[in-house]
């Protein structure tokens, strides 16, 4: 399940690695541009990528995703600067390192990036020289994140399964979840493996879907709200599944974590406020964002929950 173990799609041999793992992403440049094939760390990931129907609702984003990169591959593929939402996502990458500026690692720090898709998180890492372990539930996404990693600074490996059956691996610093438990089947469990995975005194740096804020953003499933009222889980069959969270769900969730930061974002930013906000910049989002995080008719129509936590024990 990680690039040790990987064939090409037309079963010949994928080309030498590096020492590692994890592999130096610099000499990682033959692995560019061609799709390959691992063993799943899930073995329902196998016929997932084929085209399966989904064996449980939450997988139903898998059914999309590969639905997706045949019919709106541009989207998909964000870090391509020809994409259209290239620049909106690379934004959304800022706000996010923004507010975990003082817990983000230093170079050299071990980082597993949870649903690391096509790299928006690993490839920042990699160019701070970190060794980033690279999980993600969708192959195809691997694929074009080796594409985008390789030639940058660090060591890089990667892992084609779920947030609920994660690989051994040596203690990491952080743990990026970006964008994950809203997604998964088990929240709790993907918790409890990203926790034996940290080293004492290491972080994980996550977001959710936050409920009142989803469901007025541009990309809210269309006939959904009935779910979104009745528990705030939003299922579209053959599409797409999402849990939204309000703040006491989340920090039931977090449990025993010790909280360092909990904070209301993306209010314009893939947010009820995009369109009404227009284009900004960083600094301009960032004075937005404060300013509708204070106001008493905006404070709850943020789009997701950012946090910092560290692991019970």
């Amino acid at each position: 399940m990680a690039l040790q173990d990987a064939v090409r799609d037309d079963g010949s041999a994928a080309p030498p690695l590096p020492p590692g793992p994890p592999y130096r992403a610099r000499e990682l440049r033959g692995w560019a541009g061609f799709a390959f094939d691992l063993p799943p760390g899930d073995e329902r990931l196998r016929a997932l990528h084929e085209g399966h129907p989904a064996p449980s609702p939450p997988l139903d984003n898998l059914v999309g995703m590969a639905r997706a990169w045949v019919d709106h591959p541009e989207w998909l593929d964000f870090l391509d600067p020809s994409a259209p939402n290239h620049a909106d996502k690379l934004l959304e990458r800022a706000l996010y390192l923004h507010h975990w500026d003082r817990w983000l690692p230093g170079g050299g720090a071990r980082v597993l990036d949870l649903g690391a898709g096509t790299g928006r998180f690993t490839t920042w890492f990699l160019d701070h020289a970190c060794d980033v372990e690279a999980v993600d539930p969708d192959l195809r996404s691997l694929w074009r994140l080796l594409q985008h990693a390789a030639g940058r600074a660090g060591r890089l490996d990667v892992h084609w399964t779920t947030a609920e059956r994660l690989p051994d691996l040596e203690p990491v610093d952080a743990v990026v979840a970006a964008e994950v438990l809203c997604y998964v089947e088990d929240p709790a469990r993907a918790l409890a493996a990203a926790a034996a995975r940290v080293r004492p005194g290491g972080v994980l740096l996550g977001s959710v879907e936050a409920r009142v804020g989803w469901v007025s953003a541009l990309d809210a499933a269309p006939d959904t709200l009935q779910a979104w009222l009745d528990d705030g889980v939003v299922h579209v069959p053959g599409d797409r599944w999402i849990r939204t969270y309000d703040e006491s769900t989340l920090r039931n969730l977090l449990g025993d974590w010790e909280l360092l930061e909990l904070v209301p974002t993306h209010y314009a930013v893939s947010g009820p406020f995009e369109a009404a906000a227009g284009p900004l910049a960083l600094p301009a989002l960032l004075e937005v964002e404060d300013r509708l995080r204070k106001h008493p008719l905006a404070k709850p129509w943020h789009r997701a929950w950012l946090f910092a936590a560290r692991p019970p024990g």
